[in-house]
Parts: structure tokens; C-alpha cells; sequence
């Protein structure tokens, strides 16, 4: 029955996000049936992003928008994470969801004036027409091998930093 429940979940929660980042875990711990991530997005440039850019590397994909006050509170975190990591195999991908991209293009500029990104940090805006996530911030991490291992919804969990520690080598 607990397999069932978790099953449900799991369609119940693909299909409400609607996101092509789909995830097999929704509680947050690896599942033994693996997603791999699927990712439509483009950087500054408008160059299309690269899945293949982060093959070896663990993850955290954080989509988020300038007009959420959490996801903006959560960047700071996420970026001093990924410094504390940087002798490390991980990587760090923002994927802003803005209606806008110049309010996105706006954040970064004023961004990159105040600190110097990280080689694997990946700010990235979502392709335009893409399912947005019905609620940011939406944190995924991703294992070495480019699978979705758990999804986190709302406030950064301290239970996906522990994931992060537990999939680097």
C-alpha cells in the first residue's frame, strides 16, 4: 500500500508541475526508478544550454523568479554552497521563470557588478513557452550520472545540501 501511496504521489505531482525537469522523487529521498533531467533553457548569450555541460557533476537546478522573495533570499545560500564546493565535482543551475527577461537579464548584470560566478554556476532562464512551476522556489538534485534524485518545493531543505554531500565523491 505504502508503494501505491508513493506512486500517486509521484503522477499527482509530475502532472500538476507539468515541468520538463521530471523527477521520480517527490519526498525529497532517491527512489530506485530515476528521471533523467530534461532541461530547455538558454544563458545570457541566448545560447542554449547544454545538458551534457554538467555530466559528472552533481546538481542543484533551482528554478526561481526576481518577483519571489524567497527564491531571491535563497541565491546568496546557494551561491556560498557552491564556493564552499568548488575543489569538488558540483555544480549549481539557476533557471529564472520571469514573464520578463529583461527583469531577469536586470538582476544578473547588477550580479555580476558585485561578485565574479563561479565557472560551474549555469544562470539560465527557461525557454519561452515552457511549463512553468506552480510553485518557486523548486529545488532538484541531480546525481553524477544527469538523474533526478529528489525535489523540493518552497525554501531551500537542509535535506538537499545533504544530498549534495552524500552523492560527491
Amino acid at each position: 500500500m505504502k508503494i501505491l501511496n508513493t506512486l500517486f504521489l509521484c503522477a499527482i505531482a509530475l502532472c500538476s508541475c507539468a515541468l520538463h525537469a521530471q523527477v521520480a522523487a517527490v519526498t525529497g529521498k532517491p527512489t530506485a526508478t530515476l528521471q533523467a533531467l530534461s532541461l530547455q533553457a538558454h544563458n545570457m548569450g541566448g545560447e542554449p544550454f547544454a545538458i551534457n555541460t554538467l555530466q559528472g557533476k552533481v546538481a542543484i537546478v533551482f528554478f526561481w523568479s526576481t518577483s519571489c522573495a524567497v527564491c531571491r533570499d535563497s541565491l546568496p545560500e546557494l551561491r556560498t554552497n557552491l564556493a564552499g564546493w568548488r575543489d569538488k565535482p558540483f555544480a549549481l543551475v539557476t533557471v529564472n521563470v520571469d514573464a520578463k527577461a529583461s527583469d531577469w537579464l536586470a538582476y544578473e548584470s547588477i550580479l555580476s557588478k558585485t561578485k565574479m560566478p563561479p565557472k560551474t554556476l549555469y544562470p539560465l532562464r527557461l525557454d519561452e513557452g515552457k511549463p512553468i512551476p506552480p510553485k518557486l522556489p523548486l529545488t532538484l538534485l541531480v546525481n553524477a550520472q544527469g538523474k533526478v534524485v529528489a525535489r523540493y518545493e518552497g525554501r531551500l531543505a537542509p535535506e538537499a545540501w545533504d544530498g549534495v554531500a552524500d552523492l560527491l565523491p
